[in-house]
C-alpha cells in the first residue's frame, strides 16, 4: 500500500479571506501530498510569513540543551497532543516556543507532509503573521531568524542525495543565510514556499 495520498484542491471550501491572500490562492489551486505512516509520530510546524510586500519567514535556532536537532534551524512546532489537529498543534507550539499570539495568526492551509529521520510525520501549516511581530522565545529557542523571502530566493543552495526514512531517494538542500545553514526538513518545506511562484 502506498504511503502517499493526494488531496484534490477542488474538494475543499476555501474561506474568502484565504483566497484573498496570494499564498492562500496558490494553496487552493494545488494538490497537496499527504502521507499515511501510522508507525511515525504525528507532528506539525508553523510556516509563518509576515504580512509584508517582501515577507519574512519565522525560523528558530534550537537550543543545544534539547534531546534532538540541537542547534539546528527549524520552524516552531512539535508533536500533536491528544485530541489536537495539525493547526492547533502548530499554533500551540509556536506560542510555547516563541510567544506568538495565536489571535494574530491567519492560517492559510497545509503544505505537503514530510518525515524526519527521528520518525516524525510532520504537517507544515502555512500562515500569515503580523508585520510588527512581538515575540518572546522560550528555553527551547537559542535564537530567532527572520530572513526575507527575497534573500532566500537569491541564495544559491547546495544539495545532496539521500534515502528518506520511507526508503525513497530524496534530495536534501542546504541554504546559506547570514552565516547559517538552513537544511534538512526545514529547507525542504521552505523550498516548497520559495518555488510557489508567489511574489
Amino acid at each position: 500500500m502506498s504511503n502517499f495520498s493526494v488531496t484534490d484542491p477542488t474538494m475543499t471550501d476555501w474561506p474568502e479571506e484565504v483566497l484573498g491572500d496570494p499564498f492562500g490562492l496558490w494553496l487552493s489551486g494545488r494538490a497537496r501530498r499527504g502521507l499515511h505512516v501510522p508507525a511515525f509520530r504525528r507532528a506539525a510546524v508553523l510556516v509563518g510569513l509576515t504580512l509584508e510586500q517582501d515577507p519574512r519567514l519565522l525560523l528558530t535556532v534550537r537550543s543545544n540543551e534539547l534531546p534532538t536537532h540541537r542547534g539546528q534551524i527549524s520552524f516552531p512546532g512539535g508533536s500533536l497532543e491528544a485530541g489536537e489537529n495539525t493547526v492547533q498543534a502548530a499554533l500551540r507550539e509556536a506560542h510555547e516556543e516563541v510567544g506568538l499570539d495565536p489571535a494574530g495568526v491567519q492560517v492559510l492551509g497545509e503544505l505537503d507532509d514530510v518525515v524526519t529521520p527521528f520518525r516524525f510525520h510532520v504537517t507544515p501549516v502555512l500562515a500569515r503573521l503580523p508585520a510588527d511581530l512581538r515575540l518572546c522565545p522560550g528555553d527551547e529557542v537559542a535564537e530567532l531568524l527572520l530572513p526575507r523571502l527575497s534573500e532566500l530566493r537569491s541564495s544559491v543552495p547546495t544539495s545532496e542525495e539521500r534515502i528518506s526514512p520511507l526508503g525513497q531517494p530524496i534530495t536534501l538542500y542546504h541554504y546559506p543565510w547570514h552565516g547559517h545553514n538552513i537544511w534538512g526538513m526545514t529547507a525542504l518545506v521552505m523550498r516548497e514556499v520559495l518555488e510557489s511562484g508567489v511574489r
